[in-house]
């Protein structure tokens, strides 16, 4: 058992280690020069919109969704809470009284409190959300992440030094007291469990800047591992399981299907992992010199937080900032393809145009075309793939199949030549080719035909 030292050696080597580790995107920034653009993209099957949270330059240092639904975040001067549609200050939660160096904030696992972790002064704070009462509950050097397990017990990755590894310990934070259970010969990285209890950790690369492509691992250690490393002796990240290699990883989370999903600030990525497969799909991309840094996953209401799905699927928020100009959350959600016609309805006698955008990439789409009305049926679905979610009446039902180019997109000038008054609904399904996999669907398009 080791036991925090509040005050630490204040040494300018281990607070150049400390912020080397929180800070790869502000050199990256630096080193690069101002930035020129801003420009971020969503992958297809994915959409995205940003909200300013704090002034262009401001260093974040932490960022939780809160069990109100607004946002918290360390601005570089105060722990805020702000509101998710504008981004403005609802309150102030807690302002450090001395230099502060946000690594994390974290809720507790009933929602009521909130952990903000120091690197500068070594110290992790408990901020009370209804009294606003704060306190030290832990001294531990250079903390990175936390992260509880189904049992509510808290995990801190953290490093005594920046070139000598790192570790993750199980705290009690009525002690101020930590127990090393996992060591890593490579610096902290971020830390997420799973409803089993097993334990996910990267192991950012910090030999080179930025790091190789494919440097950082990503390892699953079991529940039961976990705890026998509890007490004398720790564990060893490398005699787990590796479930994958990414660029980098800033922060991590998990969607509802058991997906990890990791922000990079070297690169400036969002990137979904498959922890049974290994296999990577990107998510959305920052822009030129832009970094993305803190990252929560939101459940949505129905769907899956997958391309081509509804956008109640789920939300996956991040902070993006330059370090210059811009400091904002984008929202990424799922984006499903969009039926378009022009003019649009009631389409009037004449030539018209047919879109579609947003479908799979040089893939096939299934068109179908019925009289009548299609209201769409209620998604609960938590599997993937399924590809029919929607409820059509089979009214003079045809099925018209179509081809995408590079981008996704469809088009097609038609004619109407006066059908008076006839309604019709049509919705795409889209698929990587006729034999599937089939990915999801549009909303149901409605138009009249005069």
């Amino acid at each position: 058992m080791r036991v925090g030292n509040r005050s630490g050696d204040g040494g300018l080597g281990a607070r150049r280690g400390a912020v080397a580790l929180r800070t790869a995107g502000v050199v990256a920034a630096l080193t690069c020069g101002a930035p020129e653009g801003q420009a971020q993209q969503a992958e297809l099957g994915y959409a995205q919109q940003s909200v300013s949270v704090a002034p262009g330059g401001a260093f974040v240092g932490g960022f939780e969704v809160l069990a109100n639904g607004n946002w918290a975040l360390f601005d570089g001067t105060a722990v805020v809470e702000l509101s998710p549609v504008d981004g403005s200050l609802v309150r102030t939660l807690f302002t450090p009284f001395q230099l502060a160096f946000g690594a994390f904030l974290v809720n507790s696992p009933d929602g009521t409190k909130l952990y903000f972790g120091d690197s500068n002064q070594s110290e992790i704070w408990e901020i009370d959300l209804a009294t606003l009462h704060a306190a030290v509950v832990l001294n531990i050097k250079f903390p990175f992440d936390l992260a509880f397990d189904p049992q509510g017990r808290p995990f801190v990755s953290y490093a005594l030094t920046f070139f000598g590894g790192s570790h993750v310990a199980l705290c009690d934070f009525t002690n101020d007291t930590y127990d090393d259970v996992v060591d890593s010969p490579e610096a902290s990285g971020p830390l997420v469990f799973d409803a089993a209890g097993d334990l996910y950790v990267c192991t950012p690369d910090a030999s080179s800047f930025p790091p190789p492509p494919d440097a950082s691992e990503v390892w699953r250690v079991a529940a039961a591992d976990l705890d026998a490393a509890i007490g004398p002796g720790s564990y060893d990240v490398t005699q787990a399981t590796l479930v994958g290699v990414v660029d980098g990883a800033y922060a991590m989370s998990r969607d509802e299907g058991g997906d990890l999903l990791l922000s990079d600030a070297n690169y400036g990525t969002l990137v979904e992992l498959d922890p049974a497969t290994g296999a990577e799909r990107l998510l959305a991309t920052a822009g030129p010199f832009t970094a993305f840094l803190y990252a929560r996953f939101v459940s949505g209401t129905h769907g899956v937080f997958e391309p081509w799905q509804p956008a109640a699927g789920g939300t996956l928020l991040a902070v993006r900032s330059d370090f210059f100009s811009v400091t904002e959350v984008t929202r990424v959600t799922p984006a499903r393809p969009e039926l378009m016609v022009d003019p649009a309805a009631p389409i009037p006698v004449g030539a018209f145009d047919f879109d579609v955008t947003g479908a799979t990439p040089n893939g096939v789409g299934l068109l179908f075309v019925c009289n009548g009305s299609a209201p769409e049926l209620t998604l609960d679905n938590r599997s993937w793939r399924a590809p029919l979610f929607f409820a059509l009446d089979f009214v003079g039902l045809q099925v018209v199949p179509l081809l995408f180019d590079g981008a996704g997109a469809y088009h097609e000038l038609l004619d109407n030549p006066g059908l008076a008054g006839l309604d019709l609904a049509a919705q795409l399904l889209t698929a990587a080719s006729a034999a599937g996999p089939f990915y999801g669907t549009s909303e149901p398009l409605l138009v009249t035909l005069q």
